[in-house]
């Protein structure tokens, strides 16, 4: 044949690589979104390395909400250079909009949880004398607490003393004061987090791989037994937490990104 196939892929290898089916791809093929390079003499589709950015781009987008529809729109901005097209900027913000009214919601409910906790606690001080250090007075004080006056971090900190895990050690804040300021992908699977922390220092590494063998033995997790994962790639490092807890993990993440590392 008259193309060069030794630096296309094969369509189980580029699967492979963004761990989806072989199907996927193909169907992805049907929807328009990327299309093979060539097939080999046996009809075998083959890939261009750069089609697995394009893949993980359409996963990306995916978890975010967009549909295929709205992928493809945004693809052929990327693939033109022309991300102020119209139709682009309406498809994106669209989305953005859907996400702000499920934030809305979330907030609006939050505040009403705080009116409730604080007309409990009122009934409870007007029924009896309640115990300024109680359980529940902590809890009123945490969600109740002035949000303009309560960082990300001081929410945080009470869900890892909340949860009794082992990040409140000695070590597990050293380790955390390294990854302060990284920059940070997570995205949301049932109750699997993967958070993507975009570096290649091997010091980086070497403190999330300590971290996920913390977090590994931390009481706080003990009802699953799946321990975190670390593995790298040349996208960076991917931790994946697992069970009812593992939002935390993203909370840290969340965190220690708009977070600078201490000098």
């Amino acid at each position: 044949m008259s193309k060069d196939h030794t630096t296309l892929l094969h369509i189980g290898e580029l699967a492979r690589r963004i761990g989806v089916r072989t199907s996927v791809l193909r169907y992805y093929e049907e929807q328009g979104l990327i299309a093979p390079a060539d097939r080999t003499e046996s009809g075998y589709r083959l890939y261009h390395p750069s089609d697995e950015r394009t893949l993980r781009f359409i996963q990306r987008a995916q978890r975010l909400g967009f549909t295929l529809a709205d992928i493809g729109v945004l693809l052929q901005g990327v693939r033109d250079g022309d991300l102020d097209n119209d139709t682009i900027v309406k498809t994106a913000e669209a989305r953005f909009l859907a996400l702000e009214e499920r934030i809305t919601q979330m907030m609006i409910m939050r505040h009403e949880l705080e009116l409730f906790l604080r007309d409990m606690h009122r009934s409870t001080e007007q029924a009896r004398e309640t115990s300024p250090a109680s359980i529940f007075n902590r809890l009123v004080d945490q969600v109740c607490a002035d949000p303009l006056n309560q960082s990300a971090e001081a929410t945080f900190d009470w869900l890892l003393a909340r949860m009794g895990c082992v990040l409140t050690t000695g070590e597990g804040q050293g380790l955390i004061q390294q990854l302060r300021g990284q920059h940070i992908h997570i995205w949301q699977e049932d109750t699997t987090y993967h958070i993507l922390v975009v570096s290649n220092e091997p010091t980086i590494g070497t403190a999330l791989e300590r971290l996920a063998q913390l977090e590994a033995t931390c009481q706080a997790h003990t009802h699953t037994t799946q321990s975190p994962e670390l593995r790298h790639d040349n996208e960076g490092y991917l931790l994946t937490a697992h069970g009812d807890n593992a939002f935390v993990f993203a909370r840290l993440f969340l965190a220690l990104e708009r977070s600078s590392p201490m000098a």
